[in-house]
């Protein structure tokens, strides 16, 4: 981590003291706040579609942003607002380029050649099967994104634990804990970390420098977390009977075409190459994300049609809806109260910044979407860390960790958390908010091992 520059944070800090052209003007905000807080509500409740719900609150913002105008005051116009966006343009082009690396991915049989060399390197063995399972979705969820990781790595897990005649409750939930330890590894690995990234302009070596020790520590604790806190399953069956029952399985038979699976293979390869080499080349990870799945695309000759299909486009309705609703809270000038009341609580006291941004991130994130902490708290953020003595850095850090691992402080935190609990409840598994107590407790010695990391980093800076 590099030192902050003083004289640039001193001036930062004046300039944002300054406060914007909008912050006057009490009725727009109040507006805007309670359109925000309409849709936040609208998000969490449980009988209403998030995708739509976020969706919504942003064309709520445009509509009062029109009228505001109509009525004499200080709204927000499209031009206004489209150019605010400009990054977060940015963020949804690199979301849907991996997206579509992804399926492509997914339908080239790749990822499921991988999961099965991984089972047969367990050779049945119970403890092995929670580590190895447990890597391979740490890996995928670097490589790919959390929600496929967690699809791919648990309903293989299921079906070997099926065949074996294990309980798979253990396995799912240390991998709905692990998926999204290993989201903190790369500035790709997670759509928080992403938003984050964008906002604090972290680029992907910085980012890989500090989140690749995190994430390592991390997942070191966990295992051993695991190794006390898990009941791995014992079974009665002999050792070269597991061995044969996981031979048995297949790793070429969602490969249909070996074309398309090493192209496959180059282009994620390649992608990850230009990622780390971003910084230094001058290219940018959204450039990056689209070319590689157009390339992917010529490639394997893959039907664009059905492929643009296959992307998730509730999923950036939802992110779409939310960044408008977050611009509107920064342009009117909400975001400059927001950091100026924490400024105040924490003044210039580092580590009490650390301890807030970290803990309350983390356990709303448990409540929400971390997606939405992610935005929300970003902007934040950078004002926050206009005072000089506050470091930037550290305080993104804190957001970052927070918005990463506490979505596993309830089974609704995270989506992977959502599609895990699924999995096993196809299997007749119903997982009570009681049982969550296991990764709840995980989630809390992980933030403290997290606020710890941040401390001594901050000793270093």
């Amino acid at each position: 981590m590099s030192e902050s520059n003083p004289d640039c944070n001193e001036t930062l800090y004046d300039l944002c003291s300054e406060g914007t052209s909008h912050d006057s003007d009490l009725f727009t905000m109040v507006l805007f706040i309670a359109i925000f807080v309409l849709t936040y509500v609208l998000i969490i409740h449980p009988r209403v579609n998030k995708h739509y719900a976020a969706f919504a609150g942003g064309i709520m913002v445009m509509v009062a942003g029109w009228f505001l105008e109509k009525i004499g005051k200080e709204g927000i116009n499209e031009t206004e607002l489209i150019h605010h966006l400009e990054g977060d343009f940015l963020i949804l082009a690199i979301i849907i380029g991996n997206l579509l690396v992804v399926d492509v991915g997914l339908k080239s049989g790749l990822f499921h050649y991988i999961s099965i060399k991984i089972l047969k390197l367990t050779e049945g063995d119970p403890d092995k099967l929670l580590i190895y399972m447990g890597i391979l979705c740490i890996v995928l969820s670097i490589i790919i994104n959390n929600i496929s990781a967690i699809l791919i790595t648990a309903s293989l897990t299921v079906l070997a634990c099926e065949r074996l005649d294990y309980d798979p409750f253990p396995y799912i939930m240390a991998e709905m804990v692990l998926v999204n330890v290993g989201g903190i590894f790369a500035l790709t690995s997670s759509i928080p970390n992403i938003i984050i990234g964008a906002e604090l302009e972290i680029d992907y070596i910085a980012f890989l420098k500090i989140g690749a020790i995190v994430a390592t520590f991390l997942i070191f604790l966990s295992f051993l977390l695991f190794k006390f806190m898990l009941k791995i399953p014992k079974t009665g069956m002999d050792e070269a009977h597991r061995k044969r029952i996981v031979k048995e399985f297949d790793e070429w038979a969602a490969v249909t075409n070996m074309k398309v699976f090493w192209s496959t293979v180059i282009v994620i390869v390649g992608m990850i190459i230009l990622f780390i080499l971003s910084g230094i080349i001058g290219m940018g990870l959204a450039t990056i994300s689209l070319l590689s799945a157009g390339v992917l695309i010529t490639l394997t000759k893959a039907d664009f049609d059905h492929s643009i299909e296959g992307i998730d486009w509730p999923l950036l309705s939802f992110f779409l809806g939310l960044f408008i609703c977050i611009a509107a809270l920064d342009i009117s000038g909400v975001m400059s109260e927001l950091a100026e009341m924490v400024q105040n609580t924490v003044g210039d006291n580092e580590i009490l910044a650390i301890f807030v941004i970290l803990f309350v991130s983390g356990i709303l994130s448990g409540i929400v979407d971390n997606i939405v902490v992610a935005a929300a708290f970003a902007p934040i953020i950078v004002t926050v860390a206009a005072s000089p003595e506050l470091d930037m850095l550290l305080l993104g850090w804190a957001l970052i960790l927070g918005c990463n691992l506490g979505g596993n402080l309830s089974p609704v935190g995270a989506p992977s958390n959502v599609i895990g609990i699924n999995i096993l409840a196809k299997r007749g598994k119903v997982v009570s908010w009681g049982e969550w107590k296991l990764p709840a407790s995980i989630v809390m010695i992980q933030l403290v091992a997290g606020f710890i990391f941040l401390i001594l980093a901050s000793l270093i800076i």
